[in-house]
């Protein structure tokens, strides 16, 4: 039986190195077409279990069956562990013999102590200690052939089983999720290596590269909105490079406050920002990029005791390369600047569209006493 058991052990380790791969992306994804995908694998690998049974007694059969039920059920809870279950207690019906009855009883039971464990712990999922993962998983398959009590010469039965088949499924238990842990922990690197590639440290908004990746994206109706500090030069020459900092800073978060869900803010390039706005239309853009200029000059940035505006240039994506829509958004910005700074221009097809008050600015504004930047 041990022999046979050891080669349940070795396939389960081979099907859960194959499901590992089901896991996408961090962090773990709830439903979803990879969810399921998983459940089927952990079904199909229940059944494959199922055909390199220890045969205990004629009818009555041992195997690692349990331990993809018992996994299901702890990280995705009794919807997903049932999923999985049923195939394999619909097959075991189907082969039939004295321990089919059994095997049904011992899977409902993992589930129910499953779902009642998993619940109970505050933790559930993957962010808790490996003890406390065994210890789910043990109390979990502790039904696991209590059944065979109920048969003929059933305390004999449970004395030559359920002992060893109890510790090959917690060590079949422990190697799924020394694979999976693998797996999740090179998918959380991965991520956040993504993020700090795409994340400008300092305003804590999307980078340059961030823009580029996501500008490919753009459909028609969506706009750019190129947005520049106005003097930053003379801010950082006159209060020096820290005080400049923290005006990107606030001005970023500014920006992204202004923001819906599905819009992102960039930095683009020393004083420059980028927004990206998705489906926000003809009419509303001029509103949006107005907004967006109001909220940093509206008032005084926290972190400096000057007053502090931008220019804005806008574009809308109506047809054509995306990339035409930030040159467009780029010249809308050259207008506003031109035309005195603290402004916005929108760009409509060959035309420029000004709002805003360009060059109203403080007496007390760095940009009075040093050279434009």
């Amino acid at each position: 039986m041990l022999t046979t058991l050891f080669l349940n052990l070795c396939i389960l380790t081979s099907c859960a190195f194959m499901l590992g791969f089901t896991y996408r992306r961090w962090p773990v994804q709830g439903r979803g077409p990879w969810f399921w995908a998983r459940s089927a694998g952990l079904a199909a690998t229940g059944l494959l279990l199922m055909q390199f049974p220890a045969t205990v007694v004629p009818g009555v059969f041992a195997d690692l069956r349990a331990v993809p039920v018992v996994f299901t059920v702890l990280h995705s809870g009794p919807v997903a562990g049932l999923a999985v279950a049923l195939p394999l207690m619909l097959y075991r019906l189907h082969l039939g013999g004295i321990g089919a009855p059994i095997m049904v009883l011992s899977t409902i039971s993992m589930l129910l102590v499953g779902t009642v464990v998993r619940r109970l712990d505050s933790m559930p999922g993957f962010e808790v200690s490996w003890r406390r993962r065994v210890t789910r998983s043990l109390l979990t398959l502790l039904p696991n052939g209590v059944g065979l009590l109920l048969l003929p010469n059933g305390q004999t039965l449970f004395a030559q089983t359920y002992l060893p088949l109890l510790l090959l499924s917690l060590a079949g238990y422990v190697v799924v999720m020394m694979i999976v842990d693998s797996r999740l922990t090179t998918l959380r690197l991965l991520s956040t290596l993504e993020g700090q590639a795409l994340l400008d440290p300092l305003t804590d908004v999307a980078n340059r590269r961030q823009f580029e990746h996501d500008l490919p994206g753009l459909t028609v109706g969506d706009a750019v909105v190129m947005v520049d500090i106005d003097h930053f030069k003379a801010l950082n020459d006159t209060y020096g490079h820290p005080m400049g900092d923290a005006a990107l800073r606030e001005v970023a978060q500014r920006l992204r406050g202004e923001l819906r869900g599905g819009d992102r803010a960039y930095r683009y390039g020393g004083e420059e920002f980028a927004v990206i706005l998705r489906d926000v239309g003809a009419t509303s853009l001029p509103v949006v990029a107005e907004r967006l200029r109001a909220a940093v000059g509206r008032d005084p940035l926290s972190s400096v005791d000057v007053p502090v505006t931008v220019s804005v240039g806008a574009a809308l994506m109506v047809t054509g390369d995306p990339r035409q829509v930030v040159g467009r958004a780029d010249q809308a910005l050259y207008q506003a600047k031109a035309a005195g700074r603290n402004c916005t221009v929108m760009s409509v097809g060959a035309d420029f569209q000004q709002s805003g008050q360009p060059g109203s600015r403080s007496e007390h504004s760095p940009a009075s006493s040093a050279a434009q930047a």
